[in-house]
């Protein structure tokens, strides 16, 4: 379960958030007053109760159905007394309803392999509360069982005042976990950002007080008010018949009934004609500088096609200046980390437009300079044809690659836009109906048009400056009026037109000849063909049905950093994250980015501590653009000293102040810790160190190096294509990377965790918060269906630790467990365990876990909670067995470690594991003489 919290510095530009569509008859132009048409596959419609339903057909995933109960009521609607009650509220619909005793309705929903959190939660926000489920459809119960937890969320929580007072703690934990540098200076900015607004009193997590004295009755009180069919919606999307969910839906839900004297639910208003603001906040905590511009305004309409128009060119518009504020960032000396402007909705009633940077420590006046003179340049000089016209190709690409993907999208993502359709009245129109529009409209906007959406967005009725930076001696944060001033200085300041320098060369100046396939190898159970070329490099291909506008592909060869000497490894090891961002052959970053246009093709270097690779994407209109820049990673990577110093500035502006966040410097603690100080494991401070003396020469050295050499590396492919249709490009373009013919292994540098127990209390922090965390870890015997025994163990204590430290004793939000069993560089298992808390519970529920883990040992875990184990790791394995990411990872595992590639699909180790083993495992691996144990405490230490 979790609380959303409403975005004020990341809005998403309307183009994007908006779906939208369809024309009129063929030839004619579109009528911009027509609606936008509904996708009609969907089937819609309201009961007499005033519920309504959405549902649609979709098998992907296979087998599964999204059920979502959508509740028209959040935090905006509670009363003086009830701060934080809709959010708990949310939380009692899991624990006792009138047909699932508490627990009973995970424990259900876990049975049936699916995952609390993943599969099973919910959310509340300031407007609404929505419930989300994710069912199988080959058991009927399933589904009947899964309608039957929605009609009890929507009428029928029971609100036992002892169940009540269970769940304050797990409340109190999630406000405690949320607290911290981010929610102290919201707390100073909501005030001026929503003032005269209830947006600035009704944040969902509430208020602590109230959370911890409410009486049962309160809760109860919100539910009857604002829980019934009226303010409802169920969504269903997934692999079923549509007609027979909907008559489903019919029978379960038309019997709720609301209340004969109904509230009336109130819209939240938010000011937006006042005068310009400044919300500027401070914190010692806070690990960076963020300024930005808010230009609050009316909610745009989206329901006609005219609409549509008008958000295609406010895209267009958002599109150009990204790219432009890019450019920025990639300079030496950057103005910013990160710049961004968009337009979308603030809250429910009001949209805003946004620029927003972050910033280096100092750097606010600069960095909102930089952002305003951007803006006045369009203003005074708009965009340039060129500009225009790559916006417009990406722009058309993006809507291009949704209708190739139109039988494949996800159902979660189609249920997410119909929470918003039926909350908001969004449009909803079908992917081709999309493409209809944008062909018909893209070409005929203009320049003018485009370069005139600046003159309305930005107003200074209704503006707000946000900054928000570190306290800290020394640093200066610019005043209200200092930042009005930059406003000024930007306005009468001579500001130059930008020219677009756009390269015509090609990206790959001279076509390699390439090297032919000399053997081939089958695997047909699974679909896998494996070639070598001449050159020696290894090719392995499994063509997949999955998505029709997805190719993945990775490459690995091992050595990787391990075969740099300690003393050298601080200097260079930034060597690939530096050549990403300097560009290719002839291309800098930005000249490549311009080159790309309109191409879904992306390739991404790699050097990691015991391999080299590339990974990436590509539709399968632009595979061979994937390819020419494998190519070129390995044979004309850029030495480009811009890049260079703008990488070293944004990394230094990054880390300036990470120190002072309480869990950077706690996880700093556990790495040097478990490394025993190895050098090659670095803390926050020696990183800014090492970028100090990074020596761009000795990286680049080492990635030619490490990329001179392709005859030990293998390429992995999965995803949309047909091997006769590759065969060409994997002969051309691969077979005509580099021959050494070295043989090459990795190095063991030697990093190992320590022995016996230590146990280390970190004291940092201003908030009552605390973190535990408990890692077990030491020399394994590595096998596959041992590494599979650790996993289930770890699964099995995650929920076995959910169920004590969260339901039985209300000490925490949520509990992680994760195990592994590693074969390289050494064999070695890693048990971890952490969890949030008061700090005066920590101890408590440390206790609890060391219980939990002489239980599981002294009796093996119980047949319940290994079925629902078990079934878990079915359910993943039958959707990730139709995930060309899945198969991509599996094979080049399997190939690692010279495993059977037939054994992927396998169930074997799924079905074949015990509680015994399990049993034994906890004893092998949870020792009590070999673990380490790490506490993060406020900096007051508490008694």
């Amino acid at each position: 379960m979790k609380t959303s919290r409403p975005l004020h510095l990341a809005l998403v530009p309307l183009v994007t958030a908006m779906v939208l569509c369809p024309v009129g008859a063929a030839g004619q132009a579109p009528d911009p007053n027509d609606p936008i048409p509904s996708d009609p596959s969907v089937i819609r419609g309201t009961l007499d109760n005033g519920l309504r339903y959405f549902i649609q057909e979709n098998d992907q995933p296979e087998n599964r159905v999204e059920l979502r109960l959508v509740v028209n009521t959040g935090s905006i609607l509670e009363d003086e007394d009830q701060l934080g009650l809709a959010h708990f509220v949310e939380h009692m619909a899991f624990n006792g309803t009138r047909n699932f005793e508490k627990q009973a309705l995970v424990d259900y929903l876990e049975s049936i392999g699916m995952q609390f959190g993943p599969d099973i939660n919910a959310y509340t926000s300031f407007d609404e509360t929505v419930y989300m489920l994710q069912v199988p459809m080959d058991d009927p119960e399933a589904l009947a069982t899964g309608f039957q937890i929605l009609e009890d969320w929507a009428h029928g929580v029971l609100f036992e005042a002892e169940e009540v007072d269970k769940e304050r703690g797990v409340v109190i934990e999630e406000w405690r976990g949320r607290r911290g540098a981010g929610a102290r200076m919201q707390d100073q900015q909501f005030p001026i950002m929503f003032e005269g607004s209830l947006y600035a009193e009704r944040l969902p997590i509430g208020k602590p007080e109230i959370l911890e004295t409410a009486p049962a009755e309160r809760l109860r009180s919100f539910y009857e008010d604002w829980y019934r069919p009226d303010l409802m919606a169920i969504v269903a999307v997934g692999d079923f018949d549509g007609t027979e969910i909907e008559a489903a839906v019919r029978e379960q839900f038309g019997g709720l009934q609301g209340p004969a004297d109904p509230r009336p639910r109130i819209t939240a208003e938010v000011p937006i004609d006042h005068p310009p603001r400044a919300a500027i906040a401070t914190d010692t905590e806070a690990p960076q500088s963020q300024v930005g511009v808010l230009y609050k305004q009316p909610p745009a309409p989206r329901g006609t096609i005219g609409d549509f128009r008008r958000s295609l060119v406010e895209g267009l518009y958002s599109g150009i200046l990204n790219a432009r504020l890019d450019e920025l960032r990639v300079q030496a000396d950057p103005p910013f980390l990160f710049g961004f402007s968009g337009q979308g909705q603030f809250v429910r009633g009001v949209d805003a437009y946004q620029l927003v940077a972050l910033v280096p420590e100092g750097g606010i006046e600069r960095g909102l300079d930089a952002l305003l003179t951007e803006a006045e340049r369009v203003v005074r000089h708009g965009f340039t044809e060129t500009e225009l016209e790559r916006q417009k190709t990406s722009a058309r690409r993006s809507y291009e690659r949704q209708v190739a993907e139109k039988e494949n999208q996800e159902s979660g993502a189609l249920a997410n836009r119909y929470i918003q359709v039926f909350l908001q009245d969004y449009p909803y129109p079908g992917v081709e109906t999309r493409m209809e529009l944008v062909d018909a409209f893209l070409p005929g906007i203009t320049l003018a048009e485009t370069n005139g959406v600046a003159q309305g967005w930005l107003a200074e009725r209704g503006r707000v400056i946000l900054v928000s930076a570190p306290d800290k001696e020394g640093l200066e944060t610019p005043t209200e009026e200092d930042l009005v001033g930059v406003f000024a200085a930007v306005s009468g300041r001579e500001v130059e037109a930008y020219e677009d320098a756009a390269a015509d060369a090609p990206l790959l100046p001279v076509v390699p000849e390439g090297s032919p396939v000399v053997t081939e190898a089958s695997f047909p159970d699974v679909g896998v063909t494996m070639w070598t070329l001449e050159n020696g490099v290894r090719v392995v291909l499994k063509p997949t049905d999955f998505k029709d506008d997805e190719i993945l592909f990775s490459a690995t060869s091992p050595g990787g950093t391990s075969l740099v000497p300690d003393d050298q490894y601080a200097r260079v090891s930034f060597a690939s994250a530096v050549v990403s961002q300097s560009g290719v052959g002839d291309f800098d970053q930005t000249a490549l980015r311009k080159k790309l246009t309109g191409k879904a093709a992306n390739v991404r270097p790699s050097l990691g501590s015991l391999s080299e690779g590339l990974g990436g994407s590509a539709s399968p209109k632009d595979i061979e653009t994937a390819f020419q820049l494998m190519y070129l990673y390995f044979t004309a990577p850029r030495r480009d000293e811009t890049a260079f110093a703008a990488f070293k500035a944004q990394q230094l502006g990054f880390l300036a102040n990470a120190g002072a966040s309480p869990n950077a410097v706690f996880s700093d603690t556990i790495s040097h810790t478990m490394s025993q100080g190895h050098p090659r494991v670095r803390s926050l401070s020696q990183v800014v160190e090492d970028l100090a003396q990074a020596d761009l020469d000795g990286a680049y050295s080492l990635y030619r190096e490490r990329f001179a050499d392709a005859s030990d590396f293998t390429f992995y492919f999965t995803g949309a294509f047909e091997l006769a249709a590759i065969r060409p490009l994997v002969a051309q373009y691969l077979g005509a990377l580099p021959d050494l013919g070295r043989v090459e292994t990795w190095r063991d540098t030697g990093i190992d965790p320590p022995a016996g127990v230590i146990e280390k209390s970190v004291y940092k922090g201003l908030e009552p918060q605390s973190r535990t965390q408990i890692i077990f870890s030491g020399e394994g015997e590595y096998s596959r269906e041992e590494a599979n025994v650790i996993s289930a163990m770890a699964d099995i204590l995650d929920i076995r630790l959910r169920e004590v430290l969260r339901e039985d004793l209300g000490g925490t939000y949520g509990v992680g467990v994760g195990g592994s069993l590693s074969y390289r560089p050494d064999e070695e298992y890693r048990v971890s365990i952490g969890f949030g808390s008061a700090p005066e519970r920590a101890e408590e529920l440390s206790a609890a876990v060391f219980e939990e883990i002489e239980q599981l040992k002294a009796e093996g875990p119980d047949a319940e909670t290994v079925d629902k184990v078990r079934e878990t790791q079915r359910r993943t394995k039958e959707t990730n067995l139709r995930e060309n990411r899945y198969w991509l990872s599996q094979l080049a595992a399997f190939e690692r470690m010279g495993l059977d590639l037939n054994q992927i699909p396998s169930y074997e180790l799924i079905e074949s594991w015990t509680a015994e083993q399990v049993q034994q495992a906890g004893i092998r691996y949870l020792r009590t003489d070999q673990y380490a144990k790490f506490v993060l405490m406020p900096e007051q230490k508490v008694p």
